[in-house]
């Protein structure tokens, strides 16, 4: 159908039976049809939809696997604005939409992308923020079955420009397509050029269409934006500052200014301020992934461990979040980070990354749990420690190390029978480990002590006292293990 010709569907209604007399005399039909009203959204936008579609050589594509809303949006569009079925395809999975988009946008088509939220069981965010990095002018409109403000928030904050939330009626369909392709208003017109003009580097033009947009709108964050970018652009960058600092505060909750302000800093290579404006958008939107990233980043640099161990486990719990796998390896890689630079900090990426190893069935290395072990002990929860070497000691049974570990774990918790266990266990796999480290050799000959291991105890302070026979009090223990009977 042209975009100018009028709507030839029509629907039935429930109306009284005078009201249908009357309406099968303007028809001259037998059936009981009625034409839609000017006011649906369908014939108010669809010379914008029409317009996508032959102006700019559009299609609609959706990114997802629910073949039932695919069919309802490809059917209702063929009857309702006789938009060509071929117009809106399916595409089930990333790799293959990312082809596609390419393939399409080599041979001057529009695509235009309806998303979902989820994708094979992972979040699709990271997905929508790679599409904008490569196409900055792609539409995106969000498919989610959650209307949670916050989580609809970080999509939008990652680049999607509209958000439907499932089930919907055709004429929200429409609707939402027309008004992310043109704004409805004035000012947003204005603010689409203003944007185009900052795109294609007309920076004095772009000047001029943001004074416009004030001179409508005094005060409009969206405007001071353009403004800023503008003079920013013809090098004024002290005056695009103030600018963006104006829409900050004329909008406290909009994120775009501030991202400004970080951006600002970071180009003049100061750390500390842009540091402090990337909190403050964390503390409005605490669901960004790599925001809470470059923050924990920018705190190590600064030899804050412990303040980046803390945005690193939130970023780590993000990724689990997002039902992303990889977070294991970035626990771990995080937590070998903070524990180089302070070692008590990196506990709690430690006890996260052991929590989701188990979640995702992934094998870490030994090492990890015997270092939890050993800050678990520091924090005096003998207990969990207990469970850490444990974990150590089914992925290296032959570590006499980390046998004795557990048993220092069990001496702190005062169960000397468990201890002495795992000291035998140990010295059965090496008989020798203890000689050349006669502080453990001594806290092993007590606990053989307390533990009734009269042997093993004479044994391991016999050796202590032919290496210093005044180590201590190694000879008094040696005289009271000669008055026990046999």
């Amino acid at each position: 159908m042209s975009r100018h010709g009028k709507m030839k569907n029509v629907y039935v209604v429930k109306s009284a039976p005078k009201d249908i007399d009357e309406k099968h005399k303007e028809l001259d039909t037998k059936n009981v049809y009625l034409l839609k009203s000017d006011e649906q959204a369908v014939n108010r936008y669809s010379n914008t939809v029409h317009g996508f579609i032959e102006d700019r050589d559009g299609l609609f594509l959706v990114i997802g696997q629910d073949k039932t809303f695919f069919q309802n949006f490809r059917n209702s569009f063929y009857k309702e604005l006789q938009v060509d079925q071929e117009r809106i395809r399916l595409i089930p999975g990333r790799r293959r939409a990312q082809e596609e988009i390419r393939v399409y946008r080599e041979y001057q088509k529009t695509p235009f992308l309806f998303l979902e939220s989820f994708l094979d069981g992972s979040s699709t965010l990271p997905f929508i923020e790679e599409l904008k990095q490569e196409f900055k002018d792609m539409y995106i409109i969000l498919l989610s079955n959650d209307a949670d403000e916050k989580k609809v928030a970080q999509y939008l904050e990652a680049g999607a420009d509209n958000c439907i939330t499932k089930p919907v009626s055709v004429n929200v369909l429409v609707e939402k397509i027309a008004n992310t392709l043109e704004p409805s208003d004035e000012i947003g017109k204005m603010v689409r050029e203003g944007k185009n003009r900052l795109r294609k580097v007309e920076f004095a033009l772009a000047y001029g269409v943001a004074r416009d947009i004030l001179e409508h709108k005094p005060g409009s964050p969206a405007g001071l934006m353009i403004m800023g970018d503008a003079l920013k652009g013809l090098g004024k960058r002290d005056d695009a500052l103030k600018m963006y600092r104006k829409a900050s505060a004329n909008a406290p909750m909009y994120l775009e200014p501030i991202k400004k302000i970080v951006d600002f800093y970071k180009e003049d290579g100061d750390r500390e301020k842009a540091l402090e404006y990337l909190i403050r958008i964390d503390d409005l939107s605490p669901l960004h992934l790599g925001r809470k990233k470059e923050i924990g980043e920018i705190l190590f640099m600064d030899g804050k461990a412990e303040a980046a161990a803390q945005y690193f486990t939130e970023a780590v719990k993000l990724m689990h979040q997002l039902k992303q796998p990889g977070c294991v390896a970035v626990a771990e890689d995080y937590a070998d980070k903070i524990f180089q630079a302070d070692e008590n900090a990196a506990c709690p990426l430690f006890e996260l990354c052991a929590k989701l190893a188990k979640t995702y069935r992934v094998d870490l290395d030994w090492s990890v749990y015997n270092r939890l072990g050993m800050l678990l002990r520091r924090k005096m929860d003998w207990r969990s420690a207990v469970k850490a070497y444990a974990r150590a000691a089914e992925l290296a049974p032959e570590n006499e190390t980390l046998l004795f570990n557990m048993g220092m774990a069990y001496v702190e918790g005062k169960d000397y029978g468990s201890a002495a266990q795992k000291f035998e266990r140990a010295m059965k796999l090496t008989p020798s480990f203890y000689k050349d480290n006669l502080p453990a050799a001594y806290i092993m000959g007590q606990v053989f002590i307390r533990a009734n291991r009269t042997a093993n105890a004479a044994r391991v302070l016999g050796h202590i006292h032919s290496v210093d026979p005044n180590y201590k009090k190694v000879k008094s223990l040696l005289e009271s293990l000669k008055k026990r009977p046999a």
